[in-house]
C-alpha cells in the first residue's frame, strides 16, 4: 500500500503543483522520452494498485494520458530523425 501512496503523491505533485517551464531551456528529446516512459510505468503501477472505484477511474485516465504522451513523443522523434536524413 506504501507504493500506491507514493505514486499517488507523485501524480498529484506532477498534475497540480507542476512548475511553469516557460522560459527554461528545452529538454533534449531523449530526456523527455525517458521521463514519459517513467510516467507510463508509474501510471501502470498506480492502475495495478487501485482498488477504489474513483481511484480506478483516475488510474485509467492517467494511464491513457501517459500512453498518449509517450506515443506522441516517439512519433515526433521519428519524424524529426527522418527529416534530418534528407
Amino acid at each position: 500500500m506504501d507504493i500506491c501512496s507514493t505514486l499517488w503523491n507523485r501524480a498529484c505533485n506532477y498534475l497540480f503543483f507542476r512548475e511553469d517551464i516557460t522560459g527554461q531551456e528545452k529538454k533534449p528529446e531523449e530526456e523527455m522520452l525517458k521521463e514519459a516512459h517513467q510516467a507510463l510505468i508509474a501510471a501502470q503501477n498506480l492502475f495495478a494498485c487501485a482498488d477504489d472505484p474513483d481511484m480506478i477511474d483516475y488510474a485509467i485516465y492517467n494511464l491513457k494520458a501517459a500512453e498518449k504522451r509517450y506515443n506522441f513523443l516517439i512519433k515526433t522523434i521519428k519524424k524529426q530523425r527522418t527529416y534530418k536524413k534528407y
